[in-house]
């Protein structure tokens, strides 16, 4: 994706929420003139737009479009709980660059998705933001969202294969706890090596890649989930709590507990 295209992102917030079902749940059939943006926090849903069907997990993201008819197709059983967002483009360009972005991602529960989709419904839920503030938090949510579905090209560098294919293994495996030795032993190459190309590709070495991503898996679950933080720390990977709580706080300089209350607004509603 070119420079350029992250600044075609531009939108105005228009409303947005946490949705949890109660009992058996299927989608409302329904057209928006807004885009909407869904992040699958629980359970699967069964989802279509016009002639497209999709199923929904948790950690997927479903973008639906203006003007296009979409509902779902068949019931859930379980509890299904997401973020839903809607937005509209700002201009022509605008349109056409969310026009490009794919209907349905699986798997980006270890991105910044859920991070930002809970920091802009907070944000939405406080008067003192002022609506730039909204919208410019929706232009990097989006822009975060292509950014994680941008297709490889045939430009694409072995060095860039490369990179890419551990930066998946370790988004993947987030809640493990992963070191740069048995990193460099899986896909065959030098420690050190792969440290120099993570630092030049992503700013950092590979250790600081590794605690970025298992961070970004701590922060969803801290901020989507009602679970205790001793349950957090066991799936993040930590046998011991006291462990878990000082990484985090070296990581975040903050508490886990400190953290989930700066994102206690957002409109909630049960269909």
């Amino acid at each position: 994706m070119k420079q350029e295209d992250y600044l075609q992102y531009e939108v105005v917030y228009d409303y947005g929420g946490k949705f949890t079902s109660q009992g058996t749940w299927i989608h409302p059939v329904g057209s928006y003139e807004t885009w909407e943006i869904i992040y699958m926090i629980r359970g699967c849903a069964y989802l279509y737009e016009g002639d497209r069907q999709l199923t929904a997990n948790a950690g997927d993201v479903v973008f639906f479009r203006p003007g296009a008819e979409h509902g779902g197709f068949s019931e859930s059983e379980e509890t299904v709980s997401f973020f839903w967002i809607h937005g509209k483009a700002v201009s022509a360009d605008a349109n056409a660059a969310l026009d490009r972005l794919p209907l349905h991602a699986v798997g980006l529960q270890h991105t910044q998705i859920p991070l930002l989709c809970k920091q802009l419904l907070n944000v939405s839920s406080t008067p003192q933001y002022p609506d730039s503030v909204h919208n410019a938090l929706l232009g990097i949510l989006l822009t975060e969202y292509a950014i994680h579905t941008q297709p490889r090209t045939e430009q694409e560098s072995a060095e860039d294969r490369l990179v890419n294919d551990i930066s998946e293994y370790i988004r993947i495996n987030a809640m493990h706890t992963l070191h740069t030795s048995d990193i460099a032993v899986h896909f065959g190459y030098n420690e050190d090596y792969l440290t120099r190309l993570f630092r030049r590709m992503h700013g950092v070495g590979l250790k600081g890649y590794i605690d970025r991503m298992r961070m970004g898996y701590i922060r969803t679950l801290l901020v989507s989930t009602d679970l205790p933080l001793k349950s957090i720390a066991a799936q993040s990977g930590f046998d011991d709590y006291k462990a878990f709580l000082k990484y985090f706080s070296y990581h975040e300089d903050m508490t886990p507990t400190e953290l989930r209350r700066r994102f206690y607004r957002m409109h909630t509603n049960n269909w």
